[in-house]
C-alpha cells in the first residue's frame, strides 16, 4: 500500500505542472495578441479631376423697340407723323445644357478642407425674344401705306469656365463646401428687324428696306461665381458631387439698329451641376 501510494504522488504533481504550463501559455498568447487595427480616417487631400455636366438658367440683355422713331427715317419728307405702336421692351431669358471638365487640389486639416478648383464647360445656354408691331405713315397730303415690322433679340453663351476657392466641412467621406472667384464666357448677342407692306397706297421707292436692321457682337465677359455644393466619396479615390453656382459675366457692348436699342448690362446664370471626381494620391 505505501509504494503505491508513493507512486500516485509524483504522477499528480506532473499533471498539475503540464496543466499549469498550459495555462500560463495560453495566457501568454492572449497578452502577446495586437487590438484590432482602427479603420481608416478618409482624407480629402490630394489632386482630382473629373467631369460635370448640368444645366444653366438666366436673364440676357434687354431690348427697347420705339416704333414711333421709325417715321423720321422716310427719306426726303418733311412734316411727318405716324400712328406707330407704343414703345416695348423685349428680355431675353436663357436656359440650356453645359457639360465639362474640372481638377483641383484640396487640403485637409480636421474636419476643414480648403481647395481651388478650375472647370471648363462646353455649352448651349440661348435665348430668343421676337416682338411686333404695326405701323402707318401720315403726311400732310393722307396716308401712305401701312407696315408692320418684326424685332428679334438673340443671346447665345458657347463655352464658359471659372477658377474658385472652396472652403468646407468634411465628416469621414462627406463634404459640403462654399466657393468663389472669377468667372468667363464667350457670349454672342444680335438684333435683327424686318418690315413688310401691307396695303399699296402709295409706296415709296427704298421703303421698307432702309428699316431693316441687323446688329451683332461676340467676345469674352469675365465676371465672377459664387455657389455651394456637397460631395460622397462612395469607393477609394472616386466621388461624387452637386453644385449650385451663380455666375455674373460683366457687361455686354451694346448694340443699335433702327428705332431699337440694346443697352450694355450684366448677363448673368444661375447653374445646378452633378460631377464624378477621381481622387489622386497628394
Amino acid at each position: 500500500m505505501t509504494s503505491r501510494g508513493s507512486d500516485l504522488l509524483p504522477a499528480a504533481l506532473a499533471l498539475g505542472l503540464a496543466a499549469l504550463c498550459a495555462t500560463e501559455a495560453t495566457a501568454g498568447d492572449i497578452a502577446l495578441k495586437a487590438p484590432p487595427a482602427p479603420l481608416p480616417v478618409f482624407s480629402w487631400t490630394g489632386f482630382y479631376a473629373g467631369v460635370h455636366a448640368g444645366y444653366g438658367t438666366g436673364d440676357g440683355n434687354s431690348a427697347r423697340v420705339d416704333p414711333g422713331a421709325l417715321p423720321a427715317l422716310f427719306p426726303g419728307v418733311n412734316n411727318l407723323t405716324s400712328t406707330a405702336s407704343a414703345p416695348f421692351t423685349l428680355g431675353v431669358d436663357q436656359s440650356g445644357w453645359l457639360g465639362g471638365l474640372q481638377a483641383g487640389y484640396n487640403w485637409q486639416t480636421g474636419n476643414v478642407v480648403a481647395g481651388v478648383e478650375a472647370d471648363v464647360s462646353a455649352a448651349g445656354i440661348g435665348g430668343r425674344a421676337s416682338g411686333s408691331y404695326a405701323f402707318r405713315p401720315v403726311f400732310l397730303v393722307g396716308d401712305f401705306d401701312n407696315y408692320t415690322g418684326t424685332v428679334t433679340v438673340t443671346q447665345d453663351i458657347d463655352y464658359l469656365g471659372t477658377l474658385r476657392g472652396r472652403l468646407g466641412y468634411a465628416s469621414n467621406n462627406w463634404l459640403l463646401y462654399a466657393t468663389g472667384g472669377l468667372a468667363w464666357a464667350h457670349v454672342k448677342a444680335s438684333l435683327d428687324s424686318t418690315h413688310l407692306r401691307l396695303t399699296n397706297n402709295f409706296p415709296m421707292p427704298g421703303f421698307p428696306g432702309v428699316l431693316n436692321g441687323h446688329a451683332s457682337a461676340s467676345g469674352y465677359n469675365i465676371g465672377y461665381a459664387v455657389g455651394g455644393g456637397g460631395e460622397w466619396s462612395f469607393a477609394p479615390r472616386w466621388s461624387l458631387k452637386a453644385e449650385y453656382l451663380y455666375l455674373n459675366l460683366g457687361r455686354q457692348l451694346s448694340l443699335s439698329i433702327p428705332a431699337t436699342g440694346m443697352p450694355a448690362s450684366d448677363t448673368e446664370l444661375h447653374t445646378f451641376r452633378i460631377g464624378l471626381n477621381r481622387q489622386f494620391a497628394p
